[in-house]
């Protein structure tokens, strides 16, 4: 697990931070997923600074979580290999 961002140690919220939105890059869940209901506070968290969303578009949504550009660019501080299609399809930001 990675435990810095640029060059500083994640707390432990940071660390839990970046599981969802590590889960949400490599398998996306469902909002009624199990994963989702188990982890509710950090799944609230990650959605609410905009790093994980729903939104697919505009106003189209989906029924599973996957990170925003800025989830995308948190992930890639870790050393996440991400590529740039999953940049071009990740929404820009989560409208909170």
């Amino acid at each position: 697990m990675a435990n810095f961002i640029k060059g500083r140690p994640l707390s432990t919220i940071d660390q839990q931070l970046f599981q969802i939105v590590l889960e949400a890059y490599k398998r996306s869940f469902s909002v009624q997923s199990d994963y989702a209901r188990a982890s509710a506070e950090l799944v609230g968290m990650a959605a609410s600074l905009g790093l994980i969303s729903t939104k697919v578009h505009n106003n189209i949504f989906s029924r599973d979580w996957r990170p925003t550009s800025k989830g995308l660019h948190w992930l890639e501080a870790q050393n996440i290999d991400i590529s740039e299609d999953d940049f071009e399809d990740a929404p820009v930001e989560h409208d909170a």
